[in-house]
């Protein structure tokens, strides 16, 4: 469950940094310097290995994403489309998933919360239901709230194995930000 998730997000990234917008861009090396910060080294080098074929069968099938009902149906798609970016995406998976379960038990717990709320959202968003701003913003505020209430040490097994996100909850540029939008 949660390793088909950790793909999903994963090819989800690679989706939006070769999403055909101007303002995105079509290179790892094109983005800013303050955003590759933000990008574990693992997944960075994982977004850099992306060839131009396989990141063409990436565009294709996000175009597609309302086709695919379940993350096998995406899988399955990807394996066809483009094995070597499959296999790519597998070893991702795997490095996410040892990250993943290295985690205390109450920060595992908060993490399959969320991914359970994201799918039953993509249900509802191929159903043709869209949630409300104010809904979202009621889930990232409850989310942030969940993580601010947790151990010290569940916080320190999100600091060692994902220190990224860490950094992410404690920038401060990131918590004005959410604060215009979260209150």
């Amino acid at each position: 469950m949660i390793r088909a998730s950790l793909v999903v997000i994963a090819l989800a990234t690679v989706a939006v940094l070769s999403a055909p917008v101007p303002e995105v861009p079509e290179n790892f090396d094109d983005i800013p310097s303050e955003y590759k910060g933000l990008i574990p080294a693992e997944v960075a080098e994982h977004l850099k290995a992306i060839t131009a074929e396989e990141k063409a069968a990436l565009k294709e099938l996000a175009q597609k994403h309302k086709d695919f009902k379940t993350e096998d149906d995406f899988k399955a798609a990807l394996k066809e489309k483009s094995p070597s970016l499959y296999e790519k995406a597998g070893k991702l998976e795997a490095l996410l998933t040892a990250k993943f379960e290295k985690l205390d038990a109450s920060a595992q717990a908060l993490v399959k919360k969320i991914i359970a709320k994201g799918r039953e959202l993509h249900q509802q968003y191929l159903a043709g239901e869209k949630p409300s701003l104010e809904e979202l913003k009621g889930l990232a505020k409850g989310y942030i709230e969940e993580y601010k209430g947790l151990s010290d040490d569940a916080k320190a097994t999100i600091t060692a194995e994902f220190p990224i996100l860490t950094g992410f909850f404690q920038n401060e540029k990131v918590q004005a930000i959410v604060g215009q939008y979260v209150n």
